[in-house]
């Protein structure tokens, strides 16, 4: 098996909005249980994505694609939200392929590009049940850490949310 990690591009319209629907209705399936109950217009949110794309095209940030044999696998992006920290979004790796490492690429890659883009920092927002996701973030150096001005979560989220940052570079 074969991984290749590549920036989105126009032509990865129709993968990258295959991931994100996967992506999204495993978080609407999470966050409409207790204690959220919150409901997710998916359709909506793949479009407010496109609708933004530039917010993700260097060098305001990256969209990242990840293909095993040729068969989109796995996204994450990140956007720059200070002239000097960038913010992880949208990171997902098909079921199927996770404890690949495919994650731990997509990461590696987005911390590359954000140190090209300026950054010093990595800020996130994750569900609490992302248990697997925590995990990685934290064994790449992110810290738990409190709610950041930037964050697009709906304001009833947030305080149950959870928040890490990682320092790429010192100040």
């Amino acid at each position: 098996m074969s991984i290749q990690i590549v920036s989105f591009e126009k032509y990865l319209e129709g993968e990258l909005r295959t991931l994100l629907r996967e992506y999204l209705d495993f978080a609407a399936n999470v966050i409409i249980e207790e204690p959220w109950k919150f409901l997710i217009n998916i359709e909506k949110e793949i479009e407010f994505k496109f609708e933004k794309m530039k917010d993700f095209t260097p060098p305001n940030g990256d969209i990242l694609v990840a293909f095993s044999d040729e068969q989109a696998v796995g996204t994450a992006s990140i956007k720059m939200i200070r002239k000097d920290v960038s913010e992880l979004k949208r990171m997902y790796v098909k079921p199927k392929f996770q404890g690949q490492l495919i994650g731990q690429k997509l990461l590696e890659r987005l911390f590359k590009r954000s140190e090209e883009f300026g950054a010093k920092e990595v800020f996130l927002d994750t569900p609490p049940p992302f248990k697997a996701a925590h995990k990685l973030y934290l064994k790449n150096g992110f810290e738990l850490f409190e709610e950041y001005p930037e964050l697009s979560i709906p304001d009833e989220l947030k305080p149950q949310w959870v928040y890490m940052r990682k320092l790429l570079i010192e100040k």
